[in-house]
């Protein structure tokens, strides 16, 4: 019996092992390491003593939460990409990195691999040092 409990431990910790290397540094646990780990721990569970229903209702109950935030934080970028546009002409006031105040017109939005940026005085400038638009 201890070798069948150590051959899903070493299963188990094989199979986080090579899900966690597998995601990148942004999202230590994504929906598919979820449901990699999910497959592993069904595929390793004692046949005469499976998982308890509750804890096995639960862990679907997490998979489909996780699957909707998902949904939403994409549906948000989204939206906030295509409002980015419409802020080409307004006046931003923005905080750079060395903590200076730069107030000027927003003069095109460019888009990189992490999101949109405002250029404001021909520097770029994610959303998160802009401070106000006007």
């Amino acid at each position: 019996m201890s070798t069948s409990v150590s051959s899903v431990t070493n299963s188990y910790a094989s199979a986080l092992s090579s899900a966690v290397s597998s995601t990148s540094n942004d999202s230590l646990v994504s929906k598919d390491t979820f449901l990699q780990l999910l497959i592993t721990q069904l595929k390793n569970q004692d046949p005469l003593d499976p998982q308890d229903s509750s804890a096995f209702v639960s862990q679907l109950a997490s998979f489909s939460s996780l699957e909707q935030m998902t949904n939403m934080n994409t549906t948000l970028e989204t939206v906030l990409e295509m409002s980015a546009a419409n802020l080409v002409g307004k006046t931003a006031t923005v905080i750079d990195g060395s903590s200076n105040t730069i107030t000027g017109t927003v003069e095109g939005v460019v888009y990189y691999a992490d999101g949109p940026a405002l250029k404001v005085n021909g520097t770029d400038y994610p959303f998160s040092e802009v401070q106000n638009i006007a």
